[in-house]
């Protein structure tokens, strides 16, 4: 779809966790919580409550999948999720595109690659200025983690 900020990132493979008939599971750029990821319709729609029964029964299948990913590869526990598409009417003409904010959550440090992630705000709202880029090579280490735990879930 044209105009879309959402679209142009459905098929970057080089942050592809998953991808079903109907989503895409991707790692987001931003690691300040360790394993954030967007869930994204393939399907341009923009709203929940246009989703079709087989595509919310998918998404439930993979928010089950992704959670358990998490907190068997890292020990995240819980997990938020948010569908937000605020930004879409920051234009016009509005163009929302569904998809979900996923972010761990964690009551210790994790070290990856010898990288420390800390959540200071443990058990309280997460922090949306908490932002983190990491080297590409840990990306992809924290990538292929949860593209195998995900697949093997």
């Amino acid at each position: 779809m044209q105009n879309c900020a959402v679209c142009n990132h459905l098929n970057d493979e080089t942050n592809s966790i998953a991808k079903t008939d109907y989503w895409v599971v991707a790692l987001a750029p931003d690691q300040g919580y360790l394993g954030r990821c967007y869930v994204t319709l393939l399907q341009h729609k923009g709203s929940l409550a246009d989703l079709s029964k087989e595509e919310w029964a998918d998404f439930a299948e993979i928010a089950k999948k992704l959670e358990h990913a998490v907190a068997e590869s890292f020990g995240a526990q819980p997990s938020n999720w948010a569908c937000m598409m605020n930004n879409a009417y920051q234009m016009t003409p509005a163009n929302p595109h569904v998809h979900w904010h996923f972010r761990p959550r964690y009551n210790k440090s994790v070290i990856v690659n010898g990288l420390t992630f800390d959540d200071p705000l443990y058990g309280h709202h997460y922090d949306r200025d908490q932002r983190r880029t990491i080297d590409s090579e840990s990306f992809q280490t924290v990538r292929g983690v949860l593209k195998t735990a995900f697949e093997t879930s």
